[in-house]
């Protein structure tokens, strides 16, 4: 018997080899295959360039779309063949029992390690996790459908929510209200959908109030209830929930924006370590110690104020102006910057 199983095997292996022993041709499929790496890169740019010029979400989403739809085709397609310099297919039967074998097990291994993380390699985390949870999103809706348990509803909104399908997002924690009214993930994260539609925006902040009431501790029920009471025009109520949210997650940036708007609205003092770290962080270091800009600590540009101002709003030599920082904002960035 096992002689038979042996035999079975080495013919198996054969048979599977065969194919690479002949001259390998380009096939449909190795065009394609080129034609969606190429693609691949051009979106990744596409995305990057679109993130950090703050384009319209719909743009963005929609080349986030085609890229995942670009990564799932890739995934189908079969292995490019091992060509040489003449172009002709390489004899491989020598070493390829061997390298059988270490592949299988590699992939075995890779499938729930490494291999999964190579797809993304290259993109910001939080683009890759976007992309990583719209491709889960149909496996997770099927089994939602089928379940309509509360805990596959809320896992299916998290993956729309993180992958900006909000309307998707909203769908499933509406299914999970139905029968939990005071889930404060479900209702935040409905409420913001609502505050989408002037019809329905007052409704969202009353969602969105009532999940803050629910879980007074969870700092993304304060980011969004001061947006929401931002969009409403009540700016110091606004800036008291926000507050509230920098106090639960200090580390957070995602209300810096709202804060600086806020202040200035109702003549508050305006934070310019904020405003700070708004605009100039990302090149000059969060503490001014200099990164792909020049260093700002202990720069002579920093105690002459006017020129100082004229280099804010109207750049310099490898440097953007800054002409939407005035007024309060322009005022706190400029005193800022003097402490230094």
């Amino acid at each position: 018997m096992i002689y038979f199983i042996l035999m079975a095997g080495t013919l198996l292996f054969v048979l599977l080899l065969w194919p690479m022993l002949g001259t390998a041709r380009v096939t449909r499929e190795d065009t394609r295959r080129l034609e969606l790496e190429e693609e691949k890169e051009q979106l990744l740019l596409n995305v990057q360039e679109l993130q950090t010029s703050g384009a319209e979400s719909a743009v963005l989403t929609r080349e986030k779309v085609r890229l995942t739809q670009v990564l799932q085709e890739l995934d189908v397609l079969p292995p490019a063949p091992v060509r040489d310099e003449s172009g002709e297919g390489r004899p491989v039967l020598p070493l390829a029992l061997v390298t059988l074998v270490l592949v299988g097990a590699l992939t075995i291994l890779g499938a729930f390690t490494l291999f999964p993380k190579w797809r993304y390699a290259g993109m910001p985390p939080g683009q890759a996790s976007q992309i990583q949870n719209a491709v889960k999103i149909p496996a997770l809706q099927a089994k939602a459908e089928k379940s309509g348990s509360v805990a596959d509803s809320m896992a299916l909104g998290d993956a729309a929510w993180d992958a900006q399908n909000y309307q998707l997002a909203a769908k499933s924690y509406t299914t999970v209200l139905m029968k939990e009214r005071t889930n404060a993930k479900a209702l935040r994260r409905t409420g913001f959908y609502l505050l989408q539609t002037q019809e329905m925006a007052k409704d969202g902040l009353g969602f969105i109030g009532r999940s803050v009431e629910a879980d007074p501790k969870d700092p993304e029920g304060h980011l969004l209830h001061g947006y929401a009471l931002g969009l409403f025009g009540q700016y110091r109520e606004g800036l008291a929930a926000l507050q509230k949210y920098q106090a639960l997650k200090p580390d957070g940036r995602e209300a810096d924006d709202l804060i600086v708007e806020f202040q200035a609205k109702t003549g508050t003092a305006v934070d310019g370590a904020l405003v700070f770290a708004q605009n100039c962080a990302a090149c000059h270091g969060s503490g001014g110690q200099g990164g792909t800009a020049p260093k700002l600590v202990g720069s002579a540009a920093l105690r002459n104020e006017g020129a100082l101002r004229g280099i804010i709003l109207g750049g310099a030599t490898g440097m953007p102006g800054f002409p939407q920082l005035e007024g309060a904002q322009l005022d706190a960035l400029v005193a800022h910057l003097k402490k230094w």
